[in-house]
C-alpha cells in the first residue's frame, strides 16, 4: 500500500478527466497532472485514497512524443492552463476522445456515425475576453493549482491583447493598493471594463470567453435547430442573455422563441436586446424545472439546454425524458455532468416506455490549452416502437 510522499516510475496509459494523465502501479490508477500519452514518469503520491493516486511530476524519465515546449513561462505553475505541453491538434483529439469515452460508460455503446469532426477554436492563444486576477502585497496574478498561493504575471498567452495591456496599466493604479480580486473583461463592443469583484460582487453579466469560438458554437447550434425547420415553439432553457436566442429568432422570424433564464440581471439584458431588434421572442425569469412544472410541451416542440458546468437539474431531466420529443439540443460546457444529465433522460424514458436516440455529438474546443470543452448533442425522444435503440 503506498502512501503520500513515496517515489515510483510510471507510464501514462493516456489522458483522463480533469486534465490529468493515467497510469498504473500494482494494479492502481494513478493520476499525473501536466503528462502526456506515453510519458515515463517518476512521481510522488501527494494523495493515496482506496481507489486511486494522484501524484506529481519528480522527473522525466522519457518524455511523449507529443510533448511540446509550452509557450508560457508560468505554466504548470499557474493554475491556468493544463495542456501546453500538448501540440494544439492533440488537445483537440484528446478532449474529443474523452467526450467519446464518458458518454459511452454513462450510455453503453455508441454508434461511431453519431460522433462528428471536433471543432478547433480558431485561436489557440490570446482569445480569453475575461480573467480574473488576485491581488497581495502589490503581487497581481493567478492562484497555483489547487492553492490560494499567488503566482505573479506580467503577461498571459490565453488573454486578449487587450487585456494584457488593461493588466500592465492595472499594476500602476490604486486598485493594487485596495482590491483583492479584481475582473477584467471586454464587451461586446470590444470595450474593455474593470470590476473589483470584492466590493461590487460578481458581474451581472455572462459571455462566453472566447468570443472566436463562440461564434461557431452559435453557428452550429442554429444549424441543427433550423435544419429541423420547426413548426412549433423553441425553448431556450438556461438561455442566459440570448447567446442563442436571438440568432435563431433571426433566422427563424415566425416561429416563438421563449428564453427561461433565472438571472435577473441576465433576463433584463436578454429583453433589452429582443426589445432593440425587434424579435418575436420573450423572456421568463424562473428555474428551469419550476417553470417545467407549469407548461406543457408538445412533442413538435424544439429544447435547447446550454445549462452552467454543474448541468441539469434532475427534475428538468424527469420531466423531459417522460414525454417523447422531436428535438432537443443539448450545449454542455462539463463531459461528466452531460453523461449523468443524459444517463438519466435515458432511465427516464424507459420508464415511459420512451427511448433516448442521440443523433449527432460534436465537441467544440471553446478553452485551448485547458482541459475544458464544450460539448455540441443532439437527440430525440421516441415512443420505443419507432425506434428501439437508444444510440
Amino acid at each position: 500500500m503506498y502512501k503520500v510522499g513515496d517515489q515510483f516510475q510510471i507510464t501514462i496509459e493516456k489522458m483522463a478527466n480533469r486534465g490529468k494523465g493515467l497510469g498504473r502501479i500494482n494494479d492502481q490508477v494513478v493520476f499525473v497532472p501536466y503528462s502526456a500519452p506515453q510519458d515515463v514518469l517518476m512521481v510522488k503520491a501527494t494523495k493515496v485514497s482506496k481507489n486511486f493516486i494522484d501524484a506529481e511530476i519528480v522527473e522525466i524519465v522519457k518524455g511523449s512524443e507529443l510533448r511540446v515546449k509550452p509557450a508560457c513561462v508560468y505554466f504548470s505553475e499557474c493554475g491556468g492552463c493544463h495542456f501546453q505541453h500538448l501540440a494544439y491538434s492533440t488537445q483537440v483529439t484528446i478532449k474529443d476522445q474523452l467526450v467519446k469515452e464518458t458518454l459511452s460508460r454513462a450510455l453503453g455503446p455508441i454508434d461511431e456515425k453519431v460522433f462528428l469532426s471536433p471543432i478547433a477554436s480558431p485561436l489557440e492563444w490570446n482569445y480569453r475576453n475575461r480573467i480574473q486576477v488576485h491581488i497581495e502585497n502589490n503581487q497581481v496574478g493567478f492562484n497555483k493549482r489547487n492553492s490560494n498561493t499567488i503566482v505573479p504575471i506580467e503577461n498571459c498567452k490565453i488573454a486578449e491583447p487587450a487585456l494584457n495591456k488593461a493588466l500592465t496599466e492595472l499594476k500602476n493604479t490604486d486598485a493594487v493598493k485596495n482590491a483583492e480580486k479584481i475582473e477584467l473583461l471586454i464587451d461586446k463592443n470590444l470595450q474593455v471594463h474593470q470590476r473589483d469583484l470584492n466590493s461590487q460582487g460578481q458581474p451581472v453579466m455572462f459571455s462566453q470567453v472566447n468570443r472566436f469560438a463562440n461564434q461557431l458554437l452559435v453557428d452550429s447550434v442554429v444549424e441543427k435547430v433550423v435544419r429541423f425547420q420547426p413548426k412549433a415553439k423553441v425553448y431556450d432553457f438556461y438561455s442566459g442573455d440570448g447567446n442563442f436566442l436571438a440568432a435563431i429568432s433571426k433566422k427563424l422570424p415566425k416561429n416563438e422563441i421563449v428564453g427561461i433564464e433565472l438571472n435577473p440581471g441576465l433576463v433584463r439584458l436578454g429583453r433589452k436586446e429582443i426589445a432593440e431588434q425587434k424579435l418575436n421572442a420573450n423572456y421568463v425569469q424562473s428555474s428551469v424545472e419550476n417553470y417545467l412544472e407549469t407548461v406543457s410541451l408538445n412533442a413538435t416542440d424544439t429544447v435547447l439546454l446550454d445549462p452552467p458546468r454543474t448541468g441539469c437539474d434532475p427534475k428538468a431531466m424527469f420531466v423531459l425524458g417522460s414525454s417523447a420529443r422531436k428535438k432537443v439540443v443539448y450545449i454542455s460546457c462539463e463531459p461528466t455532468t452531460l453523461a449523468r444529465d443524459l444517463r438519466l433522460l435515458k432511465e427516464t424514458a424507459v420508464k415511459w416506455g420512451l427511448s433516448l436516440r442521440l443523433e449527432t455529438v460534436q465537441t467544440l474546443d471553446m478553452f485551448p490549452q485547458t482541459e475544458h470543452v464544450e460539448t455540441v448533442v443532439e437527440f430525440s425522444i421516441d415512443k420505443i416502437d419507432t425506434h428501439t435503440t437508444t444510440h
